[in-house]
């Protein structure tokens, strides 16, 4: 008969093998096994305690003694009721000894283990005593076990974070995660402890521990998933399955079987992290990056981004950074932990910082490959802080792989030629564009249904397509979509009897077609429509377009009524495509194409820009739009289909009138905007707008002062309207008090018209008879249902479902409030608990723990590092509360060395305790505080400047040095104020040579310092020389081409200098002998620089510096050369004395030398 097995026992066992299981490691469980007793336990904190006594940081490891107490009690009652093995009193024992030697290297890690087993030990039992007093109990051993599993719990949850790789560089981050899950099982003992000491049962102990732990994994997602709809991240897995969806079997097999693309996936190959995808536009860069994606799954984690020109206006390195990062941690609880305990504004809305957060991520997370598609397409500035921070990634980060596809444009090159491994396209994809014609032929033919020997000849006429292609698939598609609309062999003979001769040629013979329909206006609509696609700053939509153009300009008092639908893609042809009912033009070399003044009949995308932004402001001043009218009138509507185009005029006509005023013609355009503007403010004033005290001053918008001050002042004031709307929850359902904070009255018909539509619509999947849904759909899309977060990506795209809306909006609430009931956020809240805390810490601590610094007993010596380690720390309170006990005893607070880090490590309260807030001192710890890149302070400090400070060249190079947006966004600010007081110090230190400087080596920064630029002119109070001064700057540091480019473009002389004792710039740049300066002094040549200019303080004639000597190794020609080309391109070309033919030309010879360098590497 076979032995009757003990279910206590097979208990135990389970809980043994479970802990195995999740430890997953095999030499970690036998190292633990070799610990069994206490004794061992003991030997080890002995040696421990004295290690760390030698090294001077004793910790107090007599706080876990009650744990191994109640554990020593608890191994000798298992002994005897259950007659425990060796392997579980192993158990018990061997991983908290594992534990303490794990954690002992980080004070914090060892202190948190300790203090949590000290946590524990004080809720277990006096198992000796009350196993004694209900022995009779039968459920006795089944509690007991019931404990074991608690505490192998314990330490499967600590094992399993410090056996992760580089735990100690996510400690901060990720122990709280992991502390909380600990709290469950801590919950756990106290409940078992009462079980044990009241004989209560054990199911409904087992029933509550499974509740709790379901509970907390469901909280934290709830919290990720709330700051993931805060922060709105582009979602590029669309467009990833989009494009797979249209890539033709094969593409990408040549890139596969790379040997240095094989390199660069080996995850074992930590040599090759960067490989740049290169390729001339149109190439089928984006359909290789879906195919590499693909591949990169089958060997880690993939994170992409498909970056486009359509959206290059609102896509920063920023908003790249949270696709990435929510895309590394949607499916990762850890991971998602990390990001909960991220400080969430600074992941909001700081580059810096979300960077932080995303190299903790990849700390964690292993192998991980990135790739990032069309690069080349978003703005200059935006790509190089991208670049910036992905090559710092590739380096820093372990297991980090990156992609990158793009042209190869100048600043781009510039940065990945000496860092990246380069993959030519066009080189190599000859193969797979033919592939692409025989299908797409395939698809055609079956649609056509053409007879076999029609078949045959159009192959024959489409035989040299793919070589005539030049490694251009877009070219191959653009020639085959012209080809769709045909179905007449005759037709089909004569547009393919001469294939066009290149991409342009082929844009070319669209764009005639259309220029020459019949009758006109079908072509003006034809023409109009590609136009305003061109111009949009923001995508439109189908139903957008389709309104748009039933609205008339003259006619004020009309309702655009869309009475039938027009087929876009057979009117414009193939150089349109329809996304996801969004329009867009098939590349962005179309839209180039389009604008061109240099082709016949090209559409001028300034009047364009013009037409479409007094098109929605036509549009927004019609009846439908009065907010006079009642909710029949709104439903009725509605209903009509009036209000298809209201989302985008409302959000975007202000847009759209900065695109006129930037295109350089406003003097031109200003007359012509200035009546329907006005128009626009008499109609849809806002009687009940609040005002703001300080409306930010704004430097673009002064050209509409002189022409019209009521004009210029609703326009400042929308500007500033659209700032306070960011990021702030404004919703059209809940507290709408936000929309007398507009202007005018658009936001109040908005939210009307929101209401009005969302009670049409069916509340749930089954429609009610007779409804109205279907009728909404024709005339505003399948997705009705729209966030009512105004600033959320989904206040336009929406959802096809009210309840996908439902759970989306879900996600917007703020349920961490502020426990401070004075407070702003005691009703507002926070979207994560980590938010919460951080404000509780920073503005809300408590008074009592800090009482004890106001004390005597702090030695004098003490003091001043003290002071130092508390402001470093930000403990405001304890520092005001030694202040006034130690200024009778030391003179240290004169000394600006504590301000100056209360600027760079401190909070806004820090430092307004220690800088004083008149004279020079704020203005001077300016640049602490940006050199610290300590943004909330930086922000403080500059709001509080005395503008009758000059701002010097340090602080400037400060700002700059930082590559922080939010730090130039206030100094900008600061500049302009400072402009004011007509000072004109400030606008000379910004051409210093310290400010170009700082930008060497940097493309992104020459942007930034351009852009600051053009506030300086704007204020038009820079001195005659000034721009002069910046191109010595320019010549005698960085030797910057385009910054050179910019100052002569603008009215700098090209020989400046402040008297004929000074030297020229050409003379400046002559002094150094590198490339960037022969291809600067080439530059002036040919801007007609005096190459035989004397200076009374050299000895030396231009041609005898070092860098005129040498200038043959870098451009290949000499001195002498290069000053016989100048005149003759100067005779040639006759620019004018601010560039334009000369820039041209030398943009010409250095793409050459680039291509010649290329072909050399190769």
């Amino acid at each position: 008969m076979a032995a009757s097995t003990d279910p206590v026992q097979v208990a135990f066992d389970f809980a043994k093998y479970e802990f195995k299981d999740k430890l997953k490691d095999d030499a970690i469980y036998n190292e633990i096994l070799k610990t069994t007793s206490i004794g061992q336990v003991y030997d080890f904190t002995d040696n421990l305690q004295k290690q760390q006594a030698e090294k001077g940081h004793l910790r107090h490891l007599s706080k876990i003694e009650p744990f191994l107490n109640r554990l020593e009690e608890y191994s000798k009652v298992i002994e005897i009721f259950i007659q425990a093995k060796p392997d579980i009193m192993a158990l018990i024992w061997g991983p908290i000894k594992l534990l303490l030697q794990w954690a002992s290297v980080l004070k914090q890690s060892f202190d948190a283990i300790v203090n949590t087993t000290a946590a524990i030990g004080n809720l277990l039992p006096e198992f000796i005593s009350v196993t004694r007093l209900f022995s009779q109990n039968t459920h006795i051993k089944d509690v007991l076990a019931l404990f074991f599993r608690d505490i192998l719990d314990f330490y499967s949850v600590a094992l399993k974070f410090f056996s992760l790789p580089r735990w100690r560089y996510v400690f901060e981050s990720l122990w709280p995660k992991y502390k909380d899950k600990i709290e469950a099982v801590r919950q756990n003992i106290e409940r078992h402890s009462h079980l044990l000491r009241n004989d209560v049962q054990f199911e409904h102990i087992r029933q509550e521990r499974e509740a709790v732990l379901r509970s907390e994994g469901s909280h934290r997602r709830q919290e990720f998933w709330a700051i993931k709809t805060d922060i709105s991240p582009i979602d590029h897995g669309k467009r990833f399955d989009s494009i797979k969806a249209q890539r033709c079997e094969g593409t990408g097999k040549w890139l596969l079987n790379d040997e240095d693309f094989a390199k660069w996936l080996d995850p074992l190959n930590h040599q090759l992290r960067l490989l740049w995808l290169q390729g001339i536009p149109g190439a089928g860069k984006t359909f290789l990056s879906s195919t590499v994606i693909e591949r990169a799954k089958t060997c880690g984690r993939a994170l992409f981004a498909f970056l486009s020109y359509t959206l290059s206006s609102s896509t920063s390195a920023l908003s790249i950074f949270h696709s990435l990062i929510f895309q590394l941690a949607s499916d990762d609880d850890d991971l998602q932990a990390i990001v909960c305990q991220s400080t969430g504004e600074d992941l909001r809305s700081s580059t810096e910082g979300a960077v932080d957060v995303f190299k903790q991520l990849l700390a964690y997370a292993g192998l991980v490959y990135i790739i990032i598609d069309g690069l080349d397409e978003i703005e200059e500035l935006e790509r190089g802080r991208l670049l910036k921070y992905l090559l710092g990634l590739s380096k820093d980060c372990e297991g980090v792989k990156v992609m990158i596809s793009s042209r190869s444009e100048a600043d781009i090159h510039s940065v990945l030629k000496n860092e990246s491994t380069i993959l030519r396209v066009d080189h190599k994809n000859a193969g797979n564009i033919q592939t692409f014609v025989n299908q797409q032929c395939q698809t055609w033919f079956r649609q056509c249904g053409f007879f076999p020997e029609t078949e045959a000849e159009i192959r024959g006429l489409l035989a040299p397509l793919a070589s005539n292609s030049q490694g251009m698939f877009l070219y191959a598609k653009v020639v085959l979509s012209s080809m769709q609309w045909l179905d007449d062999i005759e037709e089909i003979r004569n547009e393919l009897a001469a294939l066009p001769e290149s991409l342009d040629d082929a844009y070319g013979r669209i764009l005639s077609r259309i220029n020459n329909l019949q009758p006109s206006i079908v072509k003006e609509r034809a023409r109009k429509i590609l136009g305003w696609i061109g111009c949009t700053p923001t995508p439109m939509t189908v139903q957008d377009i389709h309104q748009a153009l039933k609205v008339n300009l003259e006619d004020w008092e009309g309702k655009p009524r869309v009475t039938g639908r027009i087929d876009l893609l057979r009117l414009c042809g193939p150089v349109l495509e329809v996304v996801d009912d969004y329009v867009q033009l098939v590349h962005f070399t179309a839209k180039e194409y389009i604008f061109s003044p240099s082709i016949s009949g090209f559409i001028n995308r300034t009047e364009v820009t013009l037409g479409l932004a007094i098109t929605c402001i036509t549009y927004l001043c019609q009846p439908h739009h009065d907010q006079q009218c009642s909710n029949e009138e709104l439903q009725e509507n509605v209903l009509s289909g009036f209000y298809a185009f209201h989302d985008y005029s409302s959000h975007t006509w202000f847009d759209l009138v900065l695109g006129c005023i930037s295109s350089g013609e406003e003097k031109k355009l200003i007359p012509r905007l200035t009546s329907p503007l006005r128009f626009l403010l008499e109609r849809r004033a806002n009687n009940e707008f609040s005002r703001s005290k300080q409306v930010p001053p704004q430097p673009r918008l002064e050209c509409f002062k002189e022409a019209c001050p009521d004009v210029y002042d609703l326009l400042c004031n929308v500007a500033n309207f659209r700032q306070l709307c960011e990021g702030a929850e404004h919703s059209k359902t809940k507290d709408t008090s936000w929309i007398n904070q507009d202007p005018l009255k658009i936001s109040l018909v908005s939210v009307r018209v929101y209401k009005v539509m969302d009670e049409l619509l069916c509340r749930t999947e089954s429609h009610k008879e007779m409804c109205y849904c279907n009728t909404i759909r024709n005339y505003y899309g399948r997705r009705v249902f729209k966030c009512s977060v105004v600033d959320c990506q989904f206040r336009r795209h929406g959802f096809e479902t009210r309840s996908a809306r439902t759970k989306h909006t879900s996600s917007h609430t703020r349920p961490w409030k502020c426990a401070d009931p004075s407070c702003e956020y005691a009703n507002g809240g926070f979207v994560s608990r980590n938010m919460r805390d951080n404000h509780l810490a920073r503005y809300h601590q408590s008074k009592e723990s800090t009482d004890s610094f106001a004390s005597d007993s702090v030695d004098d010596d003490d003091i001043q590092p003290l002071i130092f380690d508390l402001v470093r720390a930000n403990n405001v309170q304890a520092v005001a509360a030694l202040l006034p006990h130690s200024k009778p005893k030391t003179n240290f607070f004169d000394n600006s060395a504590l301000q100056r880090a209360a600027a760079a490590f401190g909070s806004t309260a820090m430092v307004d305790l220690l800088i004083p807030k008149d004279g020079g001192a704020r203005s001077y710890h300016l640049v602490s505080a940006a050199k610290a890149n300590n943004i909330d302070v930086f922000e403080h400090l500059s709001a509080h400047y005395d503008v009758k400070r000059a701002i010097y060249s340090e602080h400037i190079s400060a700002i700059l040095s930082s590559d922080s947006e939010r730090l130039f966004d206030s100094f900008q600010q600061l500049l302009v104020r400072r402009s004011q007081t007509h000072d004109i110090r400030s606008q000379v230190y910004c051409f210093a040579p310290e400010v170009v400087k700082s930008t060497a080596g940097r493309p992104h920064r020459e942007d930034t310092v351009t852009r600051m630029w053009d506030i300086v002119i704007s204020t038009k109070l820079l001195a005659e020389n000034g721009l002069g001064t910046g191109l010595v700057s320019v010549a005698s540091t960085t030797c910057s081409v385009k910054l050179a480019h910019y100052l002569i473009s603008h009215g700098a002389y090209v020989d400046s200098r402040l008297s004929d004792h000074y030297l020229t710039p050409l003379h400046h740049a002559a002094r150094q002998d590198s490339y960037e300066a022969a291809k600067l002094m080439r530059f002036l040549l040919l801007q007609g620089a005096d190459p035989y200019a004397k200076s009374g303080r050299s000895t030396n004639r231009i041609e005898d510096e070092k860098g005129a000597k040498n200038i043959s190794k870098w451009l290949g020609k000499s001195w002498d050369a290069l000053v016989a080309e100048a005149k003759e391109e100067l005779g040639r070309g006759n620019p004018d004395d601010r560039g334009g033919t000369g820039y041209e030309a030398l943009a010409s010879h250095t793409e050459a030398i680039a291509a010649e360098e290329e072909e050399l590497s190769g």
